[in-house]
């Protein structure tokens, strides 16, 4: 069973500093379904049938932003897995409430522990549209070993079959260069075999800002070097948003992961919400 205490750490009263800071937010270790505004353990492998296995690389993982993006009267339940081959680091994208936003990418013998929301149709297309499909994100299927299921005891252990596809999101932006251009893994998100140096939120938003100089005069008072006053900046202008969201993306990494992407565009699902 889920304590007070869990509830308070996975669906908490966000205000939009932590929303920004404290991206991708916390995340239980085993299977859960988010019912009815709360959580409790996946106990019943038959919530399963019928849904998309989507693979949550960020805050996906998260009740708190699964509870934001589909509402208190929904049931998603998530099971946990494993990523083979990639890390999970940080995307050349400043989110609208001003996180910088992640994606998978590959680095071979790195394996990332997450988890997979199982989404009905209509939950699956809100989340292509707060992915903002075709224009942040792509749709893209996992190819067959790369994902592992872990087992959930509760629900009678090995409840998904190796075969199941399992489906996800690839940044469109590419990802911040660190360094020697290599990008950087987060910090938050727990990895075995981890290659690239790990960055906080707060690391990876003073990496983007300093890429961004070049916007000095986009701004009346130029860009804060401040980093929460930048990122105030970046929630409060769409358009500079936009434009400093073009600067990381000119500078970006790239990496052809092990995904086949599924060819659905924002035309396909109604636009964004």
């Amino acid at each position: 069973m889920f304590t007070a205490q869990d509830l308070q750490t996975y669906l908490p009263d966000q205000s939009a500093e932590a929303r920004a800071n404290d991206y991708p937010y916390a995340a239980p270790e085993g299977g859960f379904v988010l019912t009815g505004g709360t959580l409790v353990p996946l106990e019943d492998a038959s919530l399963l049938q019928g849904r998309t296995a989507v693979l949550s690389v960020g805050s996906n993982r998260a009740p708190v932003q699964l509870r934001r993006k589909f509402g208190d009267d929904a049931t998603v339940p998530v099971t946990p897995a494993i990523l083979h081959d990639c890390d999970i680091v940080h995307a050349a994208a400043i989110s609208y409430y001003g996180s910088v936003s992640c994606t998978a990418f590959p680095c071979s013998g790195t394996d990332v522990f997450l988890n997979i929301a199982w989404l009905d149709d209509d939950q699956l297309v809100t989340m292509h549209r707060t992915e903002a499909l075709g224009v942040a994100y792509d749709y893209i299927r996992k190819l067959s070993g790369m994902v592992t299921h872990i087992p959930v005891p509760a629900a009678g252990g090995d409840i998904v079959p190796a075969s199941q596809p399992v489906y996800g999101y690839a940044s469109r932006s590419g990802v911040l260069d660190a360094g020697d251009g290599r990008p950087a893994a987060l910090t938050a998100i727990p990895a075995r075999g981890r290659q690239f140096t790990a960055m906080t939120q707060a690391d990876a938003v003073t990496l983007a800002r300093g890429k961004v100089d070049g916007l000095s005069d986009v701004s009346p008072d130029g860009l804060s070097q401040d980093r929460m006053s930048f990122v105030q900046q970046v929630i409060g202008d769409r358009d500079l948003r936009r434009q400093v969201n073009d600067c990381l993306k000119d500078e970006a990494l790239h990496g052809e992961g092990p995904w086949l992407a599924q060819n659905v565009t924002a035309d396909d699902i109604g636009g964004f919400l």
